[in-house]
């Protein structure tokens, strides 16, 4: 399956010739701050299936809540975030749920950093598998994803 996404003016463009690994919602400040809103949506796609079919990335590196060094790329012209990167996880790019076209089609299956989560967003999720920081890794999340019924 092809996966296609872009920035919100449409000078950046890929596919993903991939299955996602894992999708989740972060509820981290960064989050908040990149995103605008009260959460971002993180889609793990393997890095070799990720194709710029058209524009430039933009890129810089910083370090999230946890403390973990991340690379964040966005498009220079209108800064829609399109992916981040882990030095630990060289073939894993975490991809911004909603610069993908066809996001419906992917169901998040956890909450991290619920401890900085809005309240009422809170109210909305109580039956979701929450975590109140980042896990220490994500193999338990990425084989749940993976078992999830169509």
């Amino acid at each position: 399956m092809v996966f296609s996404g872009g920035c919100q003016c449409g000078s950046v463009r890929y596919d993903i010739n991939s299955e996602p690994v894992l999708a989740y919602c972060c509820h981290c400040t960064d989050c908040q701050r990149q995103s605008s809103s009260a959460f971002g949506m993180s889609v793990w796609f393997p890095a070799s299936a990720f194709t710029l079919t058209s524009g430039t990335l933009l890129t810089w590196t910083t370090r999230g809540e946890s403390g973990n060094e991340k690379t964040c790329t966005l498009c220079p012209d209108c800064g829609t975030r399109i992916y981040h990167a882990f030095p630990d996880q060289s073939d894993t790019l975490s991809v911004k749920g909603g610069s993908l076209d066809k996001i419906h089609e992917i169901e998040p299956i956890a909450h991290i950093w619920t401890r900085s989560a809005q309240p009422w967003v809170l109210r909305l999720i109580d039956n979701e598998l929450l975590h109140e920081t980042e896990p220490e890794n994500f193999d338990h999340l990425v084989a749940r994803f993976q078992r999830k019924p169509d």
